[in-house]
């Protein structure tokens, strides 16, 4: 396929007559609009997948916590339960779509800028494949002390949606009692 971009080129190396001329003219309307058609229908795929790929998540985590034993749920508060499932699906429809689009545009900036380079001098190798290792071992480290502060971060918070979880379920017995400043005080510790 043509882009706009070469035939815009093209056209510029033509006399200014051929330049208005309606065939020529025509023919990159339709580039730009074959461009812009491709690229919604692109964007609209990738947006299609990642809702698919949400909804079978969603659907696995349910069908998981259905057939979980109730000493998992012994084991596990409620509130934790809760918080990763929100968690999981809150970044699998908010952050990951656009992350992915994201690195996938980067990676690939990256891959043609670190390779036309090495095809016009073949020793930059020497250089970019240890700066390639360097990275691939900074970016694992980074993701190892990210998981662990993630996990701690969901295990403070665990406590508090407990807490409220627990209140909703005795709210009749805590209005009962008129003990309701005492929880407040309880959640804001």
């Amino acid at each position: 396929m043509v882009t706009p971009d070469l035939w815009l080129s093209f056209l510029t190396t033509l006399p200014r007559n051929d330049q208005t001329d309606m065939t020529n003219v025509g023919i990159y309307a339709s580039c730009v609009a074959a461009a812009v058609l491709l690229t919604t229908l692109r964007a609209y795929a990738f947006f299609l997948v990642v809702l698919k790929s949400s909804e079978h998540l969603h659907n696995d985590m349910v069908t998981a916590i259905l057939k979980a034993s109730v000493l998992f749920f012994d084991s596990n508060p409620i509130g934790r339960i809760l918080n990763r499932f929100s968690k999981d699906i809150g970044c699998m429809d908010e952050v990951l779509p656009k992350t992915f689009l994201f690195a996938v545009q980067i990676v690939l900036f990256v891959l043609s800028a670190a390779l036309l380079p090495l095809v016009a001098n073949a020793w930059l190798a020497a250089v970019v494949v240890p700066l390639i290792l360097l990275y691939v071992y900074i970016a694992r480290y980074f993701m190892r002390t990210s998981r662990e502060l993630k996990r701690l971060e969901c295990v403070c918070r665990s406590p508090v949606l407990t807490q409220i979880s627990e209140t909703l379920d005795g709210l009749d017995t805590i209005r009962s009692r008129g003990r309701q400043k005492e929880f407040a005080d309880l959640f804001f510790r």
